[in-house]
Formats: C-alpha cells, sequence, structure tokens
C-alpha cells in the first residue's frame, strides 16, 4: 500500500513538473488550435494571404461570434488548405467567399446571407505590355493569380487566357519584372497594396479595374441553426460601423453601394 501511495505521489509530481515546464517554456496551442477551454468554439478557416489586415478581420469575426452566442478560433491556413479540411469535416466554416462560392464549387457550407462588401477585381500589368486592361484582352496571354482564388480561377479561362498559378507571398513585380506572365490577375486590396510596394527598378505597375464581387461568411452545414444569429450579429455589426476599417481599404467598398 505505501509502495502505492508513493507511486501515485511520483505520478503526480511529474505531471506538475511537465506542466510547469510547459507553462514556463511558453508552450501554448496553435493558433486556431483549440484549448482546454475552447472545445466548443467553431473553428473557421481564415485566409492567411491577408497579410497586415489578418487582425483586422479575426478580431471582427470572434466578436461578431461572441454577439451571436457563439465562440469562435481562426485557423490561419491558405484557401486550398481551407477547402480541403472543409470537405474533411474538420473546420467549421470559413471567414469570406466570393458569392455563389458553395454552390459553384461544391462545398458543405451556407453562406450567412449578409452581403459582408464587394471586393474589386483587378489586373497589374506592366507599363510596356500593350494589354489595354480589359478581360476581352487576355486571350492568348500568360497570366498570374494567387493559388486559391476560385473566381479568378474560373473566369479566366473563359477570356482565353493562359492561366500561371502560383502560391501567395511571391513578389509579382518581380515575376511581371522577368516575364513570368505578362498579366497577373486579384483583387482590388492585395492588388493596390503590390502597387504601393513600389516599381521594380524603373518599372511601375499599371493597375486595370475587371469585376466587383460580393463576398459572404459562411458556415459548416452541421451549424444550419447558428446561421439565423449570425446574420443578425453580422448586420447588426455593419450597422454600428464595426466594418468601416474595413471599408477604407483600396479596392473594395460597402455592399450597399453599386456599380
Amino acid at each position: 500500500m505505501a509502495a502505492r501511495r508513493n507511486l501515485k505521489r511520483l505520478s503526480k509530481q511529474v505531471a506538475c513538473s511537465v506542466a510547469l515546464f510547459l507553462s514556463c517554456a511558453g508552450f501554448s496551442p496553435a493558433p486556431g488550435q483549440a484549448g482546454p477551454g475552447d472545445a466548443a468554439c467553431m473553428r473557421l478557416g481564415a485566409d492567411d494571404s491577408l497579410e497586415q489586415f489578418y487582425p483586422l478581420f479575426e478580431n471582427l469575426i470572434a466578436d461578431i461570434y461572441k454577439t451571436a452566442g457563439f465562440c469562435a478560433v481562426s485557423v490561419p491556413m491558405s484557401p486550398k488548405r481551407i477547402e480541403q479540411m472543409i470537405a474533411a469535416g474538420t473546420l467549421d466554416g470559413d471567414w469570406i467567399r466570393i458569392e455563389g462560392y458553395a454552390r459553384s464549387f461544391q462545398q458543405d457550407l451556407i453562406a450567412v446571407p449578409v452581403p459582408l462588401f464587394k471586393v474589386e477585381s483587378v489586373f497589374l500589368s506592366r507599363p510596356t505590355s500593350n494589354f489595354d486592361g480589359t478581360a476581352a484582352d487576355l486571350k492568348g496571354r500568360s497570366v498570374g493569380f494567387q493559388s486559391g482564388f476560385r473566381w479568378i480561377e474560373k473566369n479566366l479561362p473563359l477570356f482565353g487566357a493562359k492561366t500561371v498559378e502560383i502560391p501567395s507571398g511571391l513578389p509579382v513585380n518581380d515575376l511581371l519584372a522577368r516575364g513570368r506572365f505578362e498579366v497577373f490577375a486579384t483583387d482590388g486590396v492585395r492588388g493596390h497594396a503590390i502597387q504601393a510596394r513600389g516599381p521594380t527598378g524603373n518599372m511601375q505597375l499599371r493597375l486595370h479595374s475587371w469585376e466587383k464581387i460580393s463576398f459572404y461568411h459562411l458556415v459548416h452545414k452541421r451549424h444550419a441553426e447558428k446561421v439565423e444569429p449570425l446574420q443578425h450579429a453580422f448586420e447588426a455589426a455593419i450597422a454600428r460601423g464595426a466594418f468601416k476599417e474595413i471599408y477604407a481599404l483600396p479596392g473594395l467598398e460597402e455592399p450597399r453601394q453599386r456599380n
């Protein structure tokens, strides 16, 4: 009996020592990985290519879920990885996708019926290119686009473009300067950010407007009962001006505005 009590006491000491070591060493759950108190939190796919705008979207969406009475943690990853995890059932939602995304790409998602904003899709090209800035002039040209931007991926071939898919984070200015592709298609927020990074050598990129598309928040179909509370929470957030900073981003506008 004494030996058993000593063994139990030793086991507790070891467990406490391990916990203390992890705490002191600064170990914590990875971003988006639920900790002991987050078991009920929904895991949302979050586009990690938003770069400096990521915290803005993360904080806003967490606040909206809290208003709706739910808990949510954002899991940063590429858009295509989000698709894979949605299909596997290991994510509960997706931050933002274009209108009609779930239907077009057969994802098990429901769009919360509140248009969050409109994003301008744009083309970037070298100043020496004879590209006239229109979708009709894409025919036969090599056009780069960021992996995971499904609307652009779907529409570019319709205009006869030769598509070149690249991972997020690559230096678009350099790729255009080296002729990796003649035109780069992206959303207005990224497009303006790329152009603002300045010229490569003596090259200042030209930016051409293409089309404006609406974006929505999506949740997995197994959470269908949460759609209505989230709808009210998103509507309330927009009404109180919580999206003001987002609407101020270049290449993006409020959903009520028209072309």
